[in-house]
């Protein structure tokens, strides 16, 4: 599965300069993110941490995320790019001290909608799937391992005529804890409220 959705990402990267050659406008987009909701679903199977196994569910202390993106495109309407985001640590508050935290890059896709309007440019839908790297520490689990997995988000934003831009995306990682006796699955999501700015290239 990993090799799989890499190889995806290294054809997307690959194809869109082609796709988006004739145009020529890029930009950056360098964004600040404040998680507003999380929420963390296990799937226990591991005698150590639990008796029987069951699915359980949590959340994560409010977070800060750092990401930015690089957009080719395609038309005036249509942008397409891959981007990168840190998702800081973050404490669960279900009463383990385990600590959740992500790297994702991912491939985008950004198609807008020009707005009438004085200080609005656009408003604009974002799509996002990649690969997620997973980071987990835990005071319970005795020399626990980690598996990456699938990341996906999706939301919409605005565009201001100053180049700022507001966002909110709901965004999803997959993953598993591994331990000595077994591998127990695990899905974190999160509710995103952006802050960015966007180089224009």
């Amino acid at each position: 599965m990993r090799k799989s959705i890499l190889a995806v990402l290294l054809a997307i990267a690959l194809i869109t300069p082609v796709f988006a050659s004739e145009k020529k406008d890029m930009e950056v987009d360098l964004k600040f993110g404040y998680t507003l909701d999380t929420n963390v679903k296990l799937y226990l199977t591991d005698p150590d941490i639990v008796a029987n196994p069951y699915t359980d569910s949590g959340a994560t202390d409010k977070g800060v995320i750092l990401a930015t993106d690089f957009y080719y495109y395609v038309n005036s309407q249509v942008a397409l790019g891959l981007g990168i985001n840190y998702i800081f640590d973050s404490k669960a508050n279900y009463g383990w001290s385990d600590e959740y935290g992500f790297t994702n890059i991912y491939f985008a896709v950004k198609p807008k909608m020009n707005l009438d309007s004085d200080i609005l440019e656009s408003l604009y839908f974002i799509g996002q799937i990649g690969y997620g790297f997973f980071r987990f520490n835990s005071d319970n689990i005795t020399n626990p391992g980690t598996s990456n997995g699938l990341y996906w988000g999706m939301g919409l934003g605005v565009e201001t005529d100053y180049d700022i831009f507001i966002e909110l995306i709901h965004s999803f990682n997959y993953g598993s804890v591994d331990t000595k006796n077994n591998t127990n699955d695990m899905i974190y999501s999160t509710l995103v409220l952006n802050i960015g700015y966007k180089f224009k290239l």
